[in-house]
């Protein structure tokens, strides 16, 4: 049995947000659906079966255009949920973008459904994916038989792409790319769509997210163990109490993170945004794009105006990584790399948990070389400082020409050149105060930060993202 779903677009425009449904009968163990479109475009969509439980999700890229929902865990697609089918009514959730307004009554693409005919799918073997559910195991990896389960600094990547969305790469060769970098975890965000499941086992710690892409700002939802759109619909990134309640769904003790807020195009751009639902900004994405080192500093300032107010906002990284290793960004001479930066998070073993459990308490430092050491006496990154006067010291082991930058309350107070450094405080006042690190190559360009140590508290007065891009636009060197 065949259904097929026309696209239309109704009137002269570039978008079209639309749910569709269609009748699974009885005894349906496979359904594939399969997606064909006459121009490029961005187009996204998510199935819900008759439960309205999220069953499959789709973002038109590198994948193919078809995919696989199966009762059989082995022969259903990347980002499917497996399981019973249940016949009903069944809903896709459409949205597209295309790049000019089309005439109306245009046709855009066509939706063809089947049911029990089997597809041959890309080879995978699955790692992980919890039965019969849109949720699935975040801690489905042995580090006591693969890694020293130990106190130590892991070195990740907190946003990546595959041939899922808009990456070059397959997921192999995500894993490939990762092990190559030295890194111990990544995670997988492709743009609106979570990972249910992940190729073989290796000794790398792969762990579920997804970025929520919408025309005013991508955020990401890093260690998710349900999606975004389990109980929103796509059209809802489109407005500002739409994307409010995205944020603020339940994602368990998931993280959410501003991706690269300063970029182009690509800025946060919510102003209702609630900044007490924040857990991190991408202060550094993709260093060898162009556009990202002015973004980069225009982040560290929003970021600077934030730790002020009394937020403890974990500063984070991100590679953005769409490109294969051997491929660079038009302007660029370094290839564009899977841990480029490198996110360094403090954990009492290597699992999901522990990556979230520093990241929120800040125990986190960002470089795109070697680590930074940075410590107060036994106090290092996110740390509450006991002590009101003493010695911060900072390092790191490298022969790059590099220089310190102390930022103390928001001002560089000192800077010294070579691998190592330290600044003298005394707070003896008893006020809140903060002290960071960053590193910069000789010429100036971004190497790395630490989060701050922190000494006191205070109360936040800024409440939302609009107040914060005010303030941090009357500070920034006007064009």
């Amino acid at each position: 049995m065949t259904i097929e779903l026309p696209i239309v677009l109704a009137k002269a425009t570039n978008r079209l947000n639309q749910p569709f449904t269609f009748h699974v009968p009885d005894h349906v163990h496979s359904i594939t659906i399969t997606v064909q479109t006459e121009q490029q475009m961005w187009l996204t969509y998510m199935v819900y079966d008759e439960q309205q439980e999220l069953r499959a999700q789709y973002l038109k890229g590198k994948s193919p255009n078809t995919i696989v929902i199966n009762q059989d865990k082995f022969k259903t697609s990347p980002y499917t949920i497996y399981g019973p089918l249940p016949s009903g009514e069944w809903m896709i959730d459409l949205a597209l973008i295309t790049k000019e307004a089309l005439a109306s009554d245009h046709q855009v693409a066509k939706v063809t459904i089947q049911y029990n005919e089997e597809q041959k799918l890309i080879a995978d073997k699955i790692f992980w994916q919890d039965k019969n559910s849109a949720r699935f195991q975040l801690n489905d990896f042995d580090s006591k038989k693969i890694y020293p389960s130990k106190s130590k600094w892991y070195k990740g990547d907190f946003h990546t792409h595959t041939i899922y969305s808009d990456g070059q790469m397959t997921r192999e060769e995500n894993m490939i790319s990762a092990k190559h970098q030295d890194l111990d975890f990544f995670v997988a965000t492709d743009h609106n769509i979570v990972p249910t499941s992940w190729h073989e086992k290796q000794d790398i710690l792969v762990i579920p997210g997804v970025e929520v892409t919408a025309q005013q700002g991508h955020f990401n939802v890093l260690a998710t163990d349900t999606s975004p759109f389990s109980n929103n619909k796509l059209a809802d990134m489109e407005t500002e109490e739409g994307m409010k309640r995205i944020i603020q769904s339940d994602y368990g003790n998931a993280v959410i993170s501003i991706n690269h807020p300063f970029l182009t195009e690509w800025k946060w751009l919510f102003t209702e945004t609630p900044l007490d639902q924040i857990d991190s900004i991408e202060i550094c994405n993709d260093p060898t794009y162009p556009d990202n080192e002015k973004a980069t500093e225009m982040a560290l300032t929003a970021w600077n105006v934030l730790l002020n107010d009394g937020y403890r906002i974990t500063g984070i990284g991100g590679s953005d990584s769409h490109l294969k290793p051997t491929e660079t960004y038009e302007g660029s001479k370094l290839p564009s790399l899977i841990g480029d930066p490198g996110t360094f998070v403090y954990g009492e073993g290597l699992s999901a948990d522990q990556i979230v459990k520093g990241l929120k308490q800040g125990n986190v430092v960002v470089s795109r070389e070697a680590f930074i050491q940075y410590s107060i006496d036994s106090f290092i990154s996110g740390d509450q400082c006991t002590v009101t006067e003493g010695t911060a010291k900072a390092s790191v082991d490298t022969d790059t020409p590099i220089y310190f930058e102390w930022i103390v309350d928001g001002a560089i107070i000192k800077k010294e050149h070579g691998n190592q450094s330290e600044y003298t405080f005394n707070f003896s006042d008893q006020e809140y105060h903060w002290i960071r690190v960053d590193v910069r190559y000789e010429d100036g360009r971004f190497y790395g930060f630490s989060n701050p140590i922190y000494f006191n508290d205070k109360k936040p007065t800024i409440t939302t993202w609009g107040q914060l891009l005010a303030i941090t636009k009357e500070i920034l060197p006007h064009d």
